[in-house]
């Protein structure tokens, strides 16, 4: 059974791949890797959004809603440096310097997460709490996921309309309730 973090984790190693495969790639090679990149960075801001950051505020008595209210700040900073890389053709310096300044962001918030975040919620809750939280994750992360492209990610009318869509209307969409 996989834990809360274990999920988290995998996430984090999938993106951080993803960025760095992307900002390796030749120019001509970017486009496909681009819609990897945004897609599996977009799939977990939603997915932490939606189980994970919930769960901290929930179970961090003191530091929880603190928290809660960095990673929305965190979401809200990486999903619009995501909507404004999206308008650059990955050739262009533009989108180097659109996907750098995701990572900058996006950097601290994984380590903080590793570091302090995933460790303290561990600690707080039962490991049956821990394995349920992975399964709804994961749960959550599968829907998001189908039915896409053959590179795996959305086609661009979609991609766009799922990284605008508000929380609210995402989580009726995916017939969640919080």
């Amino acid at each position: 059974m996989s834990r809360i973090s274990d999920a988290v984790k995998a996430d984090h190693a999938l993106i951080t791949e993803a960025y760095h495969a992307i900002s390796s790639a030749e120019p001509e090679d970017r486009h496909s890797l681009r819609n990897k990149f945004i897609w599996a960075l977009d799939r977990y801001l939603r997915v932490e959004d939606l189980v994970l950051t919930p769960a901290l505020e929930q179970h961090l008595a003191s530091h929880g809603h603190q928290r809660r209210q960095r990673l929305s700040d965190d979401f809200e900073s990486i999903n619009a440096k995501l909507r404004h890389m999206q308008r650059f053709d990955p050739a262009q310096e533009s989108f180097n310097s659109s996907l750098h300044a995701i990572w900058v962001d996006l950097q601290p918030h994984v380590l903080e997460e590793e570091r302090s975040d995933l460790h303290r919620l561990e600690d707080n809750i039962s490991e049956t709490e821990s394995t349920e939280l992975s399964n709804k994750y994961n749960k959550i992360k599968d829907m998001l996921q189908k039915p896409y492209g053959k590179d795996g990610a959305p086609d661009s009318r979609i991609l766009t309309a799922i990284l605008e869509m508000p929380r609210q209307d995402l989580i009726v969409k995916l017939g969640l309730t919080e």
